[in-house]
């Protein structure tokens, strides 16, 4: 602004000196002269004015609502870049002064994420619904908070701006990838308004009783929800591929689970981590009357259950109104 006004004041100079000059022209040369220097002068000034900036982002432009950067990020078909933090964690502080602030990372995020700022502290039971226990943390997610990437600790700008290129160039907004990290999370609040199934496995009661049966490899048999490991959604909240040594037999399905751990934890609780409705996805069946089985890579979870949508804009539909749906879908089974 300063510059144009020097600018206009320039012109408006050169317009009064001009006409003087009219009435008290002597010398033809010094005239052409003197008109010469002072429309370089105003050229300059002009060109000065309207030269874009090539400054750069000295922050990234926090949000502190997750709710707000998650229907934003939605809105605009971007992901959600959640940074989790403390105010009394030096390494958080660190990375912010460090990391965040410098030019280039602080362009990249603002362009090209929904940035958000979390307080461990003030959010405590989104970071355990999100299993954040150490800060700082940062999670990558889709609007539909399905976790792509999460990274604990510190990092620098040479190594966290590599990671976050990969993330935008393999995922998509529009549709969750099966290697995403998290199945989606509803809401924030676990508080149930619906009766779940009630059978829960206890130590006494055998796996035969529960319908569960250790199996060899079976090439023949497909593996159940894409080779996905089902008991890492609830306990890790992340899709993670099984592995054929490590595989069950329960309700007619080959399960194929991550680890040794995961395949035990299954073992004792398979209800903890079973689909509601045996895996039918809720919102087909309630607008269409017809039961379609949906599938781990378009999961959410939902007063601390497991449901399946079987595509990307039933999985919106759901989150956006999880108890319509939910209401509408019985309980997993437990007889078979």
């Amino acid at each position: 602004m300063e510059i144009m006004r020097r600018s206009s004041n320039t012109l408006k100079l050169t317009s009064e000196n001009t006409e003087g000059t009219a009435k008290q022209i002597t010398e033809q040369s010094a005239s052409h002269c003197g008109r010469s220097m002072r429309a370089v002068l105003t050229v300059a000034l002009v060109a000065s004015a309207v030269v874009p900036s090539t400054a750069m982002a000295d922050h990234v432009t926090w949000s502190p609502d997750v709710e707000s950067a998650l229907r934003t990020a939605n809105d605009g078909n971007r992901l959600v870049l959640m940074k989790f933090t403390a105010d009394w964690c030096g390494p958080c502080k660190r990375y912010e002064r460090e990391t965040f602030s410098r030019p280039v990372i602080a362009e990249f995020v603002n362009q090209n994420f929904v940035p958000v700022l979390v307080d461990i502290d003030k959010r405590k039971e989104l970071a355990k619904q999100l299993k954040v226990d150490r800060v700082p943390a940062v999670l990558i997610v889709s609007p539909e908070m399905v976790i792509l990437s999460r990274t604990t600790g510190f990092q620098s700008e040479q190594k966290l701006l590599p990671n976050l290129k990969r993330i935008l160039a393999t995922h998509t907004t529009a549709k969750p990838s099966s290697s995403a990290n998290i199945a989606a999370v509803t809401k924030f609040s676990a508080s149930p308004t619906l009766p779940v199934s009630r059978q829960t496995a206890s130590s006494d009661v055998s796996e035969a009783a529960l319908g569960i049966v250790p199996v060899p490899p079976a090439p023949a048999m497909k593996a159940a929800f894409g080779g996905l490991c089902l008991s890492a959604v609830q306990e890790t909240r992340t899709l993670v591929s099984g592995m054929p040594e490590l595989a069950l037999h329960y309700r007619d399905k080959l399960l194929y689970f991550s680890s040794v751990e995961q395949m035990q934890n299954f073992q004792k609780k398979p209800q903890k981590y079973w689909p509601q409705g045996d895996g039918v996805c809720p919102v087909t069946l309630a607008e269409t009357g017809k039961a379609v089985e949906g599938q781990l890579k378009y999961a959410a979870i939902f007063r601390k259950k497991l449901w399946l949508l079987n595509n990307a804009e039933n999985m919106k539909k759901f989150v956006s109104e999880p108890g319509r749906y939910a209401d509408r879908l019985p309980p997993a089974s437990t007889n078979r």
